[in-house]
């Protein structure tokens, strides 16, 4: 994979390129940049939720790429939840980098198949009953009053958001109504408009 990953390193501005997971994060980083870690995994998420926006509206994304003021960003879908992530500088020729990514996508895939097939799925099927059984059960029924407020913020992106956040806090300590707060603000973090957040924290205080 990483031999992969440097045919597009080698491209003039590239910075370096991963594939990014949105639960295990950047997979066989190949990265010379000075952008901050957290930054890239922030980016990433948001790469893989427009994936899967286009995809619940019937769209099928090929690539996309963003020109920030230091830095552009080329995302390509690779599987389910997964991408290639790609960090140029601000001028490089990104459609360059999109079409050497695309003749390099399947060989990726393939890679991808072991992985996410025989090592991750056991994981996660486990963690799936796990979480079920400590679920405290009226934790469950405010799960969906959260993203509801949510949506009223951020739109129908909110389902995904909601999701990923929800494995998150069910990660870091006991299922229940005691944590819902914490929760809540992870949530408003992700939001980032102050305007909107106080909007959310609003209608969920209930739960604060």
């Amino acid at each position: 994979m990483r031999k992969l990953l440097n045919e597009i390193s080698v491209i003039p501005g590239v910075s370096g390129s991963c594939i990014f997971d949105k639960t295990d994060g950047a997979l066989c980083a190949d990265f010379d940049t000075d952008l901050p870690k957290d930054l890239t995994e922030n980016v990433g998420i948001h790469f893989v939720r427009l994936m899967q926006m286009g995809t619940m509206n019937k769209l099928n994304i090929k690539s996309a790429h963003f020109r920030f003021d230091k830095y552009s960003v080329v995302g390509m879908p690779l599987h389910t939840g997964s991408i290639l992530l790609t960090i140029c500088d601000s001028q490089a020729n990104c459609s360059l980098v999109a079409t050497t990514a695309a003749m390099l996508a399947e060989d990726m895939r393939e890679e991808l198949e072991k992985p996410v097939t025989t090592r991750q799925a056991p994981a996660h099927a486990g963690q799936d009953v796990a979480s079920e059984s400590n679920v405290d059960k009226d934790v469950e029924k405010h799960f969906e009053e959260i993203q509801n407020a949510l949506a009223s913020a951020i739109g129908p992106v909110a389902g995904m958001v909601m999701s990923d956040y929800v494995n998150k806090w069910k990660q870091d300590g006991s299922l229940s109504v005691t944590r819902l707060p914490e929760l809540i603000s992870m949530l408003v973090e992700e939001i980032g408009d102050a305007g909107l957040a106080k909007e959310f924290k609003g209608q969920v205080k209930h739960l604060l």
